[in-house]
């Protein structure tokens, strides 16, 4: 240890001897001692990069060269752990420029250096390099001379890694006699790179200053041209996300993004009058954090985009943005106090003189001219009604400046009608979600599966709750719980309420982990339930449309006991369509077939089968008239003791089933069989188990006859194959 010391004590007195005059001294600390963490001092001489320094350990002795007179810059660049750093620099003569804690504003220190060491070279580089009057083809450059230089030498090219004068490459002007120069000949909307050199003498030259990086302005269109205005809101940068820009279906721009910072930064669009502009988003890390504006050759905001996706997905796309019309399209297209049936629009006119507007709207997805045309508004807002629960809704809007002026068409905007809550045959259940912290659950969420298929997904969107969110539920439904983690989940806690309102699950995050799943919760199975009150099973409703067309707003809905349960319809694209529910014993069942206005009812049909596959119920439409009613359908009157005991000794769930389908018995099985309609054997197998699982993922959509030997007895139940 004394050698050590004895040894950093020479090398810091040699330094202090001999080099004193010659170097900056950095003296740089760490109290912790692991060095200084991503923090570093950045040197510059007279503009020119020298250098980045900083301490790997407890201590560390740095020196910079530099010539006499030359302006040195130094700039403290943070880290981590900047409380555990101090450093101290000393001019060449000895002088403590500065000693003390890391500064968090060392921005510029700047010091005129009295080095009294040889130059390697005999004068100093020019500094202050400056890049005006730009044109779309020229550029006037500029810098200050040091100390009496009079002549200089002058490289240029296009920026790329290699554009400095010692590669070789670019365009290289000598023996300049006054500080400036024009560039002619550029191309539109380019980046430049220019660096210059003082000569010192006949065989002698300063060192390079520069790159002083330019671009030349864009060639605008025949109506000018529109900026594109990059925004970040947490201030660094958009973490891989970028913009293309497309002019006529062809993309002129591609990859704008921002690298740092909060911006704006501005791309220049040129446009000729008439001409499509799409602005397509392409989302990264922390999209919610994007955001861009668009203006008009006038400096019109006619785009405003934040981040109104849904949660995570950053600003939308923007698509059909006519250039340069006397009438412009509105923006800011939004809905409001949306409920089953009525969704309030809005948008926002951009002042180019309309005074009504046009609305086309539909279910998402439909071609603009097949929509529901609304013409001259005269408010900016509509309020729709009407609408079907549970649904998607595309809207665009037209402003209307005259009698033939009309802008371009926005949208769509797409929003959701909510769905009804309609009590299951055993009411409903809740789930409540709540946050320990107050700031909702940042991104996690659950999916609620009811028989295995997804019906919800919600989230803790704001504050601490609880938020609660209703379950429909039928007897025996099977209700799992999935929970997906995004930040903080350990904050993120749900509750499960039967149809009682008595709390059935509760789970909490702990120790960064979010809280448990919940599988296998089975609806309304109350203890002492007599064989009467006990699931019925499975029906199926089948529907039919013979055109595939939809049934253009008609709909069935399903009674259970004289309560509405279920309300369906057919969107175009389907011939066919499934839908099971579970009933109980001694449920009566009532199917309303409901025109409600529209064409082509004869095109329209249902079947109903029970939980053995029985069709119980099949109604097509005639001409002119939908399908008949079907009432007053009595379900599981046979019901006994011993079959209702035969039920609760095995169970086989879910079913219907997509993939799996799982058998638990209190006996032992002895042989598993599985036919389809035909009569043909599908799966066979002796298992002596008690619980197994089958594959059924192959199995084609239909049903099926499961039957099961265990002991002395056998049961033998419907299975169905539905995705």
């Amino acid at each position: 240890m004394k050698l050590k010391n004895l040894f950093l004590g020479f090398i810091i007195f040699w330094i202090n001897s001999f080099c004193a005059q010659c170097y900056y001294q950095l003296h740089m600390y760490d109290s912790y001692g692991d060095g200084w963490n991503g923090a570093f001092l950045e040197v510059t001489m007279n503009g020119v990069h020298v250098g980045d320094f900083d301490c790997d350990v407890s201590y560390t002795l740095d020196s910079v060269y530099s010539f006499t007179g030359a302006t040195m810059n130094f700039i403290f660049h943070s880290g981590n752990w900047d409380s555990e750093i101090t450093f101290a620099i000393l001019s060449p003569s000895g002088d403590t420029l500065i000693y003390g804690p890391a500064p968090s504003d060392l921005d510029n220190l700047l010091h005129t250096s009295n080095s009294t060491c040889p130059s390697t070279v005999s004068c100093l580089n020019p500094f202050s390099l400056n890049a005006s009057s730009l044109t779309t083809n020229s550029a006037n450059l500029t810098w200050t001379p040091s100390a009496s230089d009079t002549i200089w030498n002058l490289h240029w090219d296009t920026s790329h890694i290699n554009s400095h004068p010692v590669n070789g490459v670019g365009n290289s002007i000598n023996g300049l006699h006054n500080n400036n120069y024009s560039l002619t000949g550029l191309n539109p909307y380019t980046t430049y790179d220019f660096y210059i050199q003082a000569v010192c003498g006949a065989n002698s030259n300063s060192i390079w200053s520069g790159p002083l990086t330019f671009t030349t302005l864009v060639i605008p269109g025949t109506c000018g041209f529109y900026v594109l205005e990059l925004y970040d809101s947490y201030g660094d940068g958009w973490n891989g996300g970028y913009i293309d820009v497309i002019l006529n279906g062809i993309v002129i721009d591609s990859n704008i993004t921002m690298l740092n910072g909060s911006g704006p930064e501005s791309t220049p669009i040129p446009v000729d009058s008439g001409d499509i502009l799409d602005i397509i988003y392409y989302p990264d890390q922390w999209p919610e954090e994007n955001s861009y504006t668009i203006y008009d050759q006038s400096g019109n905001i006619i785009v405003n985009q934040t981040n109104v996706q849904p949660i995570n997905n950053g600003p939308m796309s923007s698509y059909g943005i006519q250039a340069c019309v006397s009438c412009s399209s509105p923006i800011s297209l939004f809905t409001t106090g949306i409920t089953t049936s009525i969704a309030d629009l809005s948008w926002v006119s951009t002042g180019s003189g309309g005074n009504s507007w046009n609305l086309e709207w539909g279910i998402s997805g439909f071609s603009q001219s097949s929509g529901n045309l609304i013409n001259n508004l005269n408010a900016n807002a509509y309020s729709l009604s009407s609408l079907s629960p549970g649904t998607d809704y595309d809207f665009y809007v037209q402003e209307v400046c005259g009698a033939n002026d009309f802008s371009s068409w926005s949208g769509p905007y797409t929003f959701t009608t909510n769905s009804l809550t309609v009590a299951g045959s055993c009411g409903i259940f809740q789930i409540a979600l709540l946050d320990s912290y107050g700031d909702g659950w940042n991104g996690g969420y659950v999916d609620i599966e009811v028989n295995y298929s997804i019906t919800q997904t919600v989230s803790l969107q704001t504050g601490s709750g609880p938020d609660y969110f209703d379950i429909p539920v039928d007897s025996g439904d099977v209700i799992n719980i999935i929970y997906t983690p995004d930040n903080w989940d350990d904050e993120n806690s749900y509750e499960i309420y039967n149809e009682l309102g008595v709390m059935v699950v509760s789970e909490a995050g702990s120790n960064g982990n979010g809280p448990a799943d919940t599988h296998g919760l089975t609806a309304c199975q109350q203890a002492g339930s007599g064989p009467l009150n006990a699931p019925c099973g499975w029906f199926i409703l089948e529907t039919y449309d013979s055109l595939a067309d939809g049934w253009n707003g008609s709909y069935i809905s399903i009674d259970l006991n004289g309560i509405s349960s279920h309300s369906l319809t057919m969107y175009s694209g389907s011939n066919t369509q499934i839908v099971p529910f579970m009933v109980d014993s001694n449920t009566i069942i009532d199917i309303s077939y409901h025109e409600n206005g529209a064409n082509n009812q004869e095109q329209n049909g249902y079947k109903l089968m029970d939980n053995l596959g029985n069709t119980v119920a099949y109604e097509l439409g005639s001409v002119s008239n939908g399908p008949l009613n079907t009432n007053g359908i009595s379900v599981c009157q046979s019901t006994s003791s011993t079959e209702s005991n035969s039920l609760n000794e095995i169970l086989i769930y879910p079913n219907p089933s997509n993939n799996l389908v799982n058998i638990n018995s209190k006996e032992l099985i002895s042989k598993i069989t599985i036919t389809n309609t035909l009569g043909e054997v599908v799966y066979e197998k002796y298992p002596e188990q008690s619980f197994l699982t089958i594959d059924v993922s192959s199995f084609s959509i239909n049903f099926y006859t499961i039957k099961l030997m265990y002991g002395h007895q056998q049961k033998v139940q419907k299975l169905l194959i539905h995705r």
